[in-house]
């Protein structure tokens, strides 16, 4: 109960339930969902699952993520198969229960990444 107390105002807004949509410069779209607690992420979706750590400034995130494949043969947005990836993301709330967000896979840095986020509980 403490670690909560000691929460921002900002923290508690982006901690919760979240659903994502999103899609890739490798024409691929997706959904998912992402929890966010106190600094760490984890999610999945129809495929894939994610791990990862976020740090809220203000309205700004920035994250790093690890999706990995449970099913075998899978096929990510960004066209790999059977491959963990590990995601730079930067994005913004842009509103209350909402937000955006850009960004890379670092093992393929040309390709592109954006997500919509909506805060479910």
């Amino acid at each position: 109960m403490a670690h909560l107390a000691r929460q921002t105002a900002q923290e508690r807004t982006i901690d919760g339930l979240w659903t994502a949509e999103f899609g890739s410069t490798a024409d691929m779209f997706g959904s998912g969902v992402v929890v966010f607690r106190g600094g760490t992420m984890l999610g999945g979706d129809a495929t894939h699952f994610y791990v990862g750590e976020y740090k809220l400034t203000g309205s700004a995130f920035r994250a790093t993520l690890r999706v990995s494949p449970f099913i075998e043969g899978a096929e990510s947005v960004f066209k790999t198969k059977g491959q963990t990836l590990t995601l730079a993301l930067e994005g913004t709330i842009t509103a209350e229960g909402q937000a955006i967000g850009q960004g890379y896979p670092k093992e393929m840095p040309d390709l592109r990444f954006g997500v919509k986020l909506t805060k479910r509980g």
